[in-house]
């Protein structure tokens, strides 16, 4: 039999970080005060305490929230060959955000600003997103499928993926660019690091790639 008191405090807390995403999509980290939150929510500030935390901690579980919606999205297409993993992360990854990219712009500048601030640094934003761990797989599988020579160690390969990725990632949040452009960016960040120590015929095929974005 299902517990009906826990069932509710999942509902109550979702329902906190739904809020919580519109209030950062309106107006950004400054707009987010647990006051105007519970107020919205229906709920007390207690509450807020209670089922989440503080403001950091609530805005820990917004960001999370987005990285876990990437994760579970991403998985249910896996294992996939090698090749196909750029194009599919990339597609999983703008397909989410474009869902709702006003609360994933804000709740993504949001989670850089605590992640960099010296004074209270946090463990979340851009620099702990789960596209370095599917980056690492992949480079992995491309090495076991025979598509990477292995001359350069695949963390250089992984880090030069999510130093593309994060720029342009961070010029999608401050609206430098599109959420096609996005994609279409870390996409070939993804090929540009692969062809650095492909095959002779992956190269060919990463080079064309590449020329299709």
């Amino acid at each position: 039999m299902p517990d009906t008191r826990a069932l509710n405090m999942e509902k109550r807390r979702e329902r906190i970080l739904q809020q919580a995403r519109k209030m950062l999509a309106g107006g950004g980290l400054d707009a987010l005060n647990l006051r105007d939150l519970a107020q919205v929510s229906g709920i007390t500030v207690p509450t807020i305490y209670n089922l989440i935390g503080n403001k950091s901690e609530v805005l820990k579980a917004v960001v999370m929230g987005a990285f876990a919606a990437f994760e579970a999205e991403l998985d249910s297409k896996l294992p996939r060959p090698a090749a196909d993993m750029p194009a599919l992360m990339s597609t999983t990854l703008t397909a989410i955000i474009a869902k709702d990219e006003d609360a994933y712009r804000a709740t993504a500048l949001a989670g850089d600003r605590l992640e960099n601030n010296p004074l209270d640094p946090h463990d979340y934003g851009f620099k702990h997103a789960p596209m370095r761990q599917y980056a690492t797989m992949m480079c992995h599988n491309a090495l076991d499928e025979g598509l990477l020579r292995g001359k350069i160690h695949i963390d250089v390969l992984v880090d030069l993926m999510i130093s593309n990725h994060q720029m342009a990632f961070r010029d999608w949040a401050h609206r430098v660019i599109s959420l096609e452009e996005l994609g279409k960016k870390s996409l070939r960040g993804f090929y540009i690091a692969l062809a650095a120590d492909a095959t002779e015929d992956y190269r060919d095929s990463v080079v064309a790639k590449q020329k299709e974005l």
